[in-house]
């Protein structure tokens, strides 16, 4: 089996650093979609509930829907790009890493690829010592590139859209009209319970000693 050389190993640190940006980049997004997701729904059933005071059938469905699609959710978007930053479970090959990379840079286009692939050939001859030597050669002429900045996190402001019309009009009911949310959240959640509007108008006793002529 051929050994690394130090340009070689250089290289391959350099990709890993880039795949852990790639995934520091889906963390931020999943973030990102997570919480415009979660909080959208969680203010339009609250609101539904509040205004329309719906049965305890359709209170349930709505309750146990948010909490299993908003888990569903997390996990898909956040959860696992965690793993997978931790490199748990199935992640990006350096082949695909150095597809993204090659479309990213035009300098660099497919030749991070044809190093993985040379590297590969050396594998498998006992000698490959002028293999070696382009490798060495190829990787140096990369060594100036930093590939982490194929994946820019800035991008992600973008995504904000869908996170701050909910947030902000979370905001606006917690401050103008906090009881929207404590009742139609209480009301959610003990959702055997019936309940029932309250009257638009009230019953004043102007008789405090509850006495009346016969």
């Amino acid at each position: 089996m051929a050994q690394e050389t130090s340009q070689y190993s250089s290289l391959i640190n350099k990709l890993d650093r880039f795949i852990r940006k790639y995934y520091t980049n889906q963390l931020i997004r999943g973030a990102i979609f997570s919480t415009g997701y979660i909080l959208a729904f969680f203010l339009a059933i609250n609101l539904l509930e509040y205004y329309f005071y719906l049965s305890t059938y359709l209170r349930k469905i709505l309750f146990y829907g948010f909490i299993l699609s908003s888990t569903v959710f997390v996990a898909r978007f956040f959860f696992l790009p965690l793993l997978r930053y931790y490199r748990l479970g199935k992640i990006i090959s350096y082949e695909q890493a150095a597809r993204i990379i090659g479309t990213h840079f035009t300098e660099v286009k497919d030749k991070l690829l044809n190093i993985l692939q040379l590297h590969h050939s050396a594998e498998a001859q006992p000698e490959a010592a002028l293999l070696l030597a382009a490798i060495d050669q190829k990787a140096l002429e990369l060594k100036p590139v930093d590939f982490s900045f194929a994946v820019d996190l800035a991008k992600n402001r973008k995504h904000l859209r869908y996170v701050l019309p909910p947030l902000l009009l979370f905001l606006f009911i917690i401050i103008a009209a906090p009881n929207v949310i404590k009742e139609g959240t209480n009301r959610l959640y003990h959702n055997s319970t019936v309940y029932e509007k309250q009257a638009p108008f009230q019953f004043l006793v102007q008789n405090k000693e509850l006495k009346a002529m016969q």
